[in-house]
């Protein structure tokens, strides 16, 4: 299980960006841990107060490259996404189908003890400030289809390929970006 808090923090805040097969992701993290990742969303760019320091990101891309790569299938660092306690309890649920498998919106209201929630499991899953980590790709409709994810359908099939082993999705050379 993913350690997600919900605290705000109050300390720096910290940004690095990848170039990866999906386009620019841009992950944000302070001391309590990674607090949003962006794909390709033009118009986002880093608050002044935030800080470029690929040090400090260094754990966050690494495991972040070794997944896109194929050869990570969990994430160990700590998730500190704003959002209501429902929401958190959503990306809890969520965070904790397995690497390669998928689940339902159905299967989720029913993991979190409300079967009437699943229209509320789209809309958070909609916000969910860390895609990818949190893997909303891997929540599917009642019929196994693909539905509602905030960077379309193609990238849902792409890390869902990534995930069984088809293909990988990063660009080589792999550098950062200011």
């Amino acid at each position: 299980m993913l350690l997600i808090t919900n605290a705000f923090s109050e300390l720096w805040m910290y940004y690095d960006c990848i170039e990866t097969e999906l386009g620019s992701i841009m992950l944000l993290a302070d001391h309590q841990g990674l607090r949003r990742l962006t794909v390709n969303s033009p118009g986002y760019y880093p608050d002044e107060s935030w800080q470029h320091n690929p040090s400090f990101m260094r754990p966050f891309i690494r495991q972040l490259k070794e997944y896109l790569l194929g050869s990570r299938k969990r994430f160990t660092f700590p998730l500190a996404p704003q959002g209501t306690m429902f929401q958190q309890q959503i990306w809890h649920a969520i965070a904790d189908i397995p690497f390669g498998e998928t689940s339902s919106y159905e299967q989720i209201a029913l993991d979190i003890g409300n079967s009437a929630a699943s229209q509320a499991i789209g809309m958070a899953k909609n916000v969910n400030p860390i895609p990818i980590i949190i893997p909303c790709h891997r929540v599917l409709n009642s019929n196994q289809n693909l539905c509602g994810y905030r960077y379309g359908a193609e990238m849902v099939e792409l890390l869902l390929a990534l995930e069984s082993g088809n293909v990988i999705i990063i660009k080589e050379p792999q550098h950062q970006i200011a």
